[in-house]
This record gives C-alpha cells, sequence and structure tokens, in this order.
C-alpha cells in the first residue's frame, strides 16, 4: 500500500471529475446572487442597486438554493488538500496556498473597488478599508468582496493542515484530523439540532465547527481514491453527512431569513449538496477511467477548474453591474449575459492574469524561504 501511494504522490494525476463539480458549485452560488437573491431578498447591494423586487424572479426554483455551492466548495477544498498535501514539507504546502489565493484576491479588489465606488455608490474612504481588509485577509468582515467571508475559513484549514505536515509524522497526524474535524463539527451539529446550543458565529466558523464535517468528508473522498477507506471511516462519513443536513437546513434559514415558504424546502438543497457530495467522491474512485476517457476535453475541464475561483470572487461586481445594465431585459436574459460575462472575465483572469502573478509571488515566497532556516522535527 505504501508503495501505491508514493507512486500516487508522485505522479498526482489530475482529477478532472473535481474539475466539473468546482465550476458546477461556483455556478450555483452564481445563479443565486445573480438569479435569485438580488430580485427577491433585501440587504443585499445589488438587491438595493437594482431598486426592484420580485418575491419569485422567472426561474427561482433552480437558483434560491444555490448557496449551497459554498457547502460543496468546503468538500471540494478538504479533497483537494488531502490529495495534493500527501508527501508535501509544510514549507512547500505554505508557498502553493500563497500562490493560489493571492492572485485572484489582489485581481477581485482590483475590480471591486472602483465598481462599489461608481455602480454601487459607496463611498470611497469606506471602499479603500474594506479593500485594504480584503487584501490582508482580516478573518471578520465586512470585506469588499462579499463572498469572501469563506477565504479565512479555508486559511484555518489551511493552517491546521500546515501543523500537522510539520508534525514528525504526518500520515498518522492527517488521519487523526479527519476524524477530529468530523467528530468536533459532527457534534456540533447534532447538538445544535437538539436545540441545546445556539449554532452561528464567525469564531465557531473559524474554528472549522461549522464547516469541519465538510473538510473531513472531503478528506475520506480522497482517501477513497487511494483505496485506503475502511468500515470505521464510512462510520464516520455517515456522521459527516447527517450532521451536514442540520446545518443546511440551518444555512437555508439563515439565507432565507423571512422566507419560511422556502427554507422549509432545504431537503431540495441538502439533496442537490448529497449529489454534488457523491460526484466528488466518484471522481476520486475512477479518476484514471474519467482521465483515460476525456482526451482532448481535459485542458478544457482544467480551465473551468482554473477559472472557478475568480469566477465566484468577481461575479458580484461583474456580474452584478452587467445584471444592473441589462435588468430592463428581464429576469433570464439579465442574468444569462450577467453569467456568460463573469464567465468570460473569470476565463481571462485564469489564463492571462492569474499565471504572471502566481509566478511573481511564488519567486517572492521561495526567495523568502531560503532565508528562513529550516527545522527539522525530532524523529
Amino acid at each position: 500500500m505504501s508503495a501505491v501511494r508514493a507512486q500516487n504522490a508522485g505522479r498526482r494525476q489530475p482529477v478532472y471529475g473535481l474539475d466539473l463539480v468546482r465550476f458546477a458549485a461556483a455556478s450555483l452560488v452564481v445563479l443565486y446572487h445573480l438569479g435569485f437573491k438580488a430580485w427577491a431578498l433585501d440587504g443585499s447591494s445589488l438587491h438595493g442597486a437594482l431598486g426592484r423586487s420580485d418575491a419569485f424572479p422567472a426561474g427561482y426554483a433552480l437558483t434560491w438554493c444555490g448557496w449551497v455551492g459554498v457547502q460543496v466548495f468546503f468538500v471540494v477544498s478538504g479533497s483537494v488538500i488531502a490529495y495534493s498535501a500527501r508527501g508535501v514539507s509544510a514549507r512547500r504546502f505554505a508557498r502553493r496556498r500563497a500562490a493560489r489565493l493571492l492572485p485572484a484576491v489582489l485581481i477581485a479588489v482590483a475590480i471591486a473597488l472602483p465598481t462599489a465606488v461608481f455602480v454601487f455608490g459607496t463611498a470611497t474612504a469606506q471602499a479603500v478599508v474594506l479593500s485594504l481588509k480584503t487584501i490582508a485577509f482580516v478573518p471578520w468582515g465586512p470585506w469588499i468582496v462579499g463572498q469572501f467571508w469563506t477565504i479565512p475559513i479555508e486559511l484555518a484549514f489551511y493552517a491546521i493542515v500546515g501543523v500537522v505536515l510539520f508534525s514528525g509524522a504526518p500520515e498518522r497526524a492527517m488521519h487523526a484530523l479527519v476524524w477530529a474535524l468530523g467528530i468536533a463539527s459532527g457534534a456540533y451539529w447534532l447538538v445544535a439540532a437538539s436545540d441545546a446550543i445556539e449554532p452561528g458565529g464567525r469564531l465557531a466558523e473559524l474554528l472549522l465547527l461549522q464547516h469541519g464535517v465538510y473538510f473531513a468528508l472531503g478528506m475520506l473522498c480522497a482517501r477513497m481514491g487511494e483505496g485506503d477507506l475502511g468500515r470505521r471511516h464510512l462510520g464516520l462519513a455517515a456522521t459527516c453527512i447527517v450532521a451536514a443536513s442540520v446545518q443546511v437546513r440551518t444555512a437555508a434559514e439563515w439565507e432565507m431569513g423571512a422566507r419560511t415558504d422556502l427554507s422549509a424546502q432545504w431537503p431540495w438543497a441538502y439533496a442537490l449538496w448529497l449529489c454534488l457530495a457523491a460526484l466528488i467522491a466518484a471522481s476520486f474512485l475512477w479518476r484514471a477511467q474519467v482521465a483515460a476517457r476525456i482526451g482532448r476535453f481535459g485542458g478544457v475541464l482544467r480551465l473551468a477548474g482554473l477559472a472557478t475561483y475568480p469566477l465566484y470572487l468577481i461575479h458580484i461586481h461583474v456580474g452584478g453591474t452587467i445584471l444592473l445594465a441589462a435588468a430592463r431585459l428581464g429576469v433570464v436574459p439579465a442574468v444569462i449575459l450577467a453569467f456568460a460575462g463573469t464567465a468570460a472575465v473569470a476565463v481571462a483572469i485564469a489564463l492571462w492574469f492569474e499565471p504572471p502573478l502566481h509566478a511573481a509571488i511564488d519567486a517572492a515566497l521561495r526567495r523568502i524561504g531560503q532565508r528562513v532556516p529550516r527545522y527539522r522535527p525530532a524523529g
């Protein structure tokens, strides 16, 4: 088994199915914000700028629960980190993550700052402060990019994984981390289901109590791809899946607010999440077969995966601007144009703007790393 793991670690075969799920998750979030929240829910910047309300915008049955794409993202993140961090040093892991996160954030802020001021009417001083908070990765909001709220949660997960990789026995520690995340977060939500605690709060998010079940489930999906799951892991996966149903139900109430007519339909959102989580597991379980069959379409899927992160970060400011300009055409045409325009910009960022920034940041971090003494844990 160890020989197989070493071979897989060196080869790092692309998981093409994961790129498709990533893009689907980002699309869900985009369609939720542009196709439902902007029209139907008070309190959003887009709703205020749009200046009109429609409790049931055209296609709402397909868009109202798109927020569950975030829960899908967390499963994807857990699986990607578990798959890519194996056999990697803590230093290299930190450099990779920083070089992956920073470029898109810098580009998104460069887009969001002028858009917030000139399109959404945000005061210049406030927009600058929010931009600086975003660039500095301050974990408490607000931020210039509202959906940035998930990134510090990802960073909290990365920090724990970095500590695991820094330990003297990363394989054992990573195994323990899966259990710790799944049990702690699962217990949190199962206790919340009994009304013993009131779930919520930024601290619970940053401590991964709210979303740890998703990271743990993703890590289990990656282990499944290595043929490294036992019956006890299936029990942990079942616990995470049950706890996720409580989290999704609660998230539906948070997202919908007074719209109890829709929050009561949370099982549809949960079913959608469950299907995409199953696709993540299948992507790892049959990654070799998928890679052998997709042939020349592999590059397209990889590009879709790379465009997902910028798509997620820029869709309010790019897509929202298009939506406001096209709103007179009606909900469906405006949303289609906004989605297409945002996707085109995201692809351009992934193709032409992110790579040079990524290379520059990675090179700078390498130089910094060469000046820091290496620590080798005993044993």
